[in-house]
């Protein structure tokens, strides 16, 4: 009996159709996509086409593009297009906005810059001031000059972004110094234009970053006899640091404090809320705004925007 070898039992993969193969491909992942293109010589062509690529752009990435405040280089192929979004965010609504793709899954990216952004005073020179800075994307941000009230609201359309899609918002900011935000509660809201949102509670000081004046104490799990011990290395501290500071002016349910963190671009941002994107006409609305027994002269706060971006995991 002759006996059977590789040469008789081809590939299955090698009996379809370059463009079925595409067809199935399409149907996954940029990143199965791009392990299938590594793994696999037969299916590299198939990986790279454009028919595939095309695909994981967003349906109206045509009409986005064009919208770009500066020239998008002309690209080889629908995947070079792809990356490029992914890594190079693009200015479009005359430079208000930010677009970008999320890398690992093609959903849209978006930050809406601070002159998109309803703050309170931001045109009343003496409180606020436009100005720009090297590290921004966008042409101008908001720096703070004096207040005592602090209320920054975002809105944008759910049918621009992805569909079917859990998002969450960030606003995305720097502290030139801690005047007034020594760990003072904000509240925080993601959620359709109208309706009555939930409350979340979050603080825009940095953990580590303690108060320029004076020594100030936080309570930590291991004090004792009611007396406060440094403990800025603690995650936990800054919310246990926001109830010494201004406890009695938070809901007993705020338990859960949002605590800023720092992005890889030098700036910091801090959660405003989560959403998924189910009603494309309805319209979301972000904000952060001070509790107002908590209300203090402040200084210091430059906002670059707010960030939508999905959640991952």
């Amino acid at each position: 009996m002759e006996n059977s070898n590789s040469n008789s039992n081809p590939n299955i993969q090698s009996l379809l159709p370059e463009d079925c193969t595409e067809k199935i491909l399409s149907f996954t992942s940029p990143v199965d996509v791009c392990r299938v293109s590594l793994v696999s010589k037969s299916l590299q062509s198939a990986a790279d086409s454009d028919s595939v690529w095309e695909k994981f752009l967003p349906s109206d990435y045509q009409s986005i593009i064009s919208g770009s405040v500066t020239p998008i280089p002309d690209f080889a192929s629908k995947k070079e297009l792809y990356v490029y979004l992914c890594h190079n965010p693009i200015l479009i609504d005359a430079g208000r906005k930010s677009f970008s793709l999320e890398k690992c899954t093609g959903k849209k990216c978006y930050i809406l810059g601070a002159r998109d952004l309803h703050i309170t005073w931001a045109d009343s020179p003496q409180y606020w001031e436009w100005t720009s800075l090297p590290d921004s994307r966008f042409p101008k941000v908001a720096k703070l000059k004096q207040v005592w009230w602090l209320e920054i609201r975002g809105t944008i359309r759910v049918g621009v972004l992805s569909p079917r899609t859990s998002y969450a918002a960030y606003l995305v900011y720097k502290l030139e110094n801690e005047f007034g935000f020594h760990y003072r509660p904000s509240e925080v809201s993601v959620g359709v234009l109208g309706v009555k949102l939930d409350k979340q509670f979050a603080t825009l000081q940095p953990k580590g970053r303690l108060p320029q004046y004076g020594r100030f104490y936080i309570l930590s799990s291991r004090a004792k006899d009611g007396q406060g011990i440094p403990d800025d290395k603690c995650e936990s501290s800054v919310a246990n640091a926001v109830r010494y500071w201004q406890g009695k002016h938070l809901p007993e349910d705020a338990s859960n404090i949002q605590l800023p963190k720092l992005r890889n671009d030098g700036w910091f941002e801090v959660e405003l809320g989560q959403f998924y994107t189910e009603n494309e006409d309805d319209c979301l609305e972000m904000s952060l705004k001070e509790v107002k027994d908590c209300l203090s002269h402040k200084k210091g706060l430059i906002v670059e925007g707010i960030e939508i971006r999905p959640r991952m995991g």
